[in-house]
């Protein structure tokens, strides 16, 4: 609904054509260039998991794969556009199952199909409704591989939820082994941007504002990197337009919506954005879209083990070689899709 409001005020603004800057909005839709021809974000778009998906499909030489989603429409942007990169990687989505509140019949459909490899979309509580139902469908093991979003907080299947009749025990049997794709929105580098702060003192801030409070119970706590570089984005970008400004006669005390000039320069200044900022290094694409790398998880034991990241600007890999598996893997995919607020986990 929120992704949907957004779209609406962002066509419909009387400012559609002056520069719009967010921080926490990850639909593929905001790539149209067509519709939103001035708006940026420091947060990527959710088909930036795709790539890496592709890679690691590659990587374990996997063929085929199922998707199960929840019907909205970030949801249904990245899954299309996971369907035309694997078809031009070779690999093909056999099975695709939706739902819109209830998993049970989807997640039926993918056993009755033999699905192996499983990708998954959907947001936190609906991810529990649908490991509670794998469950009971006995869809996981050493037969299985399951691709989960990896912005969820760390015990999301812990947590307590009656929409569901499954217990914990039986969440984290379920879900022992799947992998996750995350946008990296905490730098991991030791390096002072145009803040002057490196990531860890930036965190280090933000605790201490909180005042004790548990990081995974702060609403937007995730994004807080991305909100801050946000803010840096804009005020390095409006500081460029002064000399092009200046050189015209004109100055930025003199915007107003009407002024396409100022606006035409604010444009040009954030669409070269290049800086260290304290989620790493901040660059837009052609979309607006921020670039960023990938984190690379799994889960064993119930804990979250760092894998590998990718870099897709580069086609980079970077594997530790730490993934461990139930058992041998088959060459059928199960492909999940799901939102959820993105800092929740972990920042190290």
């Amino acid at each position: 609904m929120f992704v949907l409001l957004l779209l609406s005020l962002l066509f419909l603004s009387p400012h559609l054509f002056s520069p719009q800057l967010s921080y926490g909005s990850s639909s593929p839709a905001l790539s149209n260039r067509q519709r939103f021809p001035t708006f940026f974000r420091t947060h990527p778009s959710a088909t930036l998991h795709n790539p890496t998906r592709v890679q690691l499909f590659q990587k374990w030489k996997w063929t085929k794969i199922a998707t199960i989603q929840q019907t909205t429409e970030v949801f249904t942007s990245t899954l299309d556009d996971l369907e035309a990169r694997t078809k031009e990687a070779g690999i093909e989505i056999s099975v695709r199952q939706s739902f819109l509140t209830d998993p049970a019949p989807a997640v039926k459909n993918l056993k009755r199909q033999d699905a192996r490899i499983i990708v998954g979309l959907f947001y936190e509580t609906e991810a529990r409704k649908v490991f509670c139902e794998v469950y009971k469908e006995k869809l996981y093991g050493k037969k299985y591989v399951w691709f989960l979003i990896g912005w969820y907080a760390d015990n999301w299947f812990k947590i307590k939820d009656p929409s569901i009749n499954c217990t914990a025990e039986q969440m984290t049997e379920a879900v022992e082994g799947h992998v996750t794709t995350e946008i990296v929105m905490l730098n991991p580098e030791t390096v002072r941007g145009a803040s002057n702060l490196t990531s860890q003192e930036f965190l280090n801030q933000l605790m201490s504002k909180l005042g004790g409070k548990n990081p995974e119970e702060t609403g937007g706590f995730q994004e807080a990197p991305l909100a801050y570089d946000a803010v840096w984005a804009l005020a390095l970008a409006l500081n460029k337009t002064v000399g092009p400004l200046k050189a015209k006669g004109r100055r930025l005390e003199d915007f107003n919506y009407n002024n396409r000039d100022i606006t035409a320069e604010i444009y040009r200044a954030l669409n070269t954005s290049s800086f260290e900022g304290v989620s790493g290094h901040v660059v837009f694409d052609a979309q607006g879209s921020r670039m960023a790398w990938t984190l690379i998880e799994q889960l064993q034991g119930g804990s979250y083990k760092k894998i590998g990241y990718f870099d897709s600007t580069k086609g980079n890999l970077s594997w530790y070689g730490y993934d461990r598996w139930i058992g041998k893997t088959h060459s059928f995919i199960i492909v999940m899709n799901f939102c959820i607020p993105y800092f929740t986990r972990r920042v190290n």
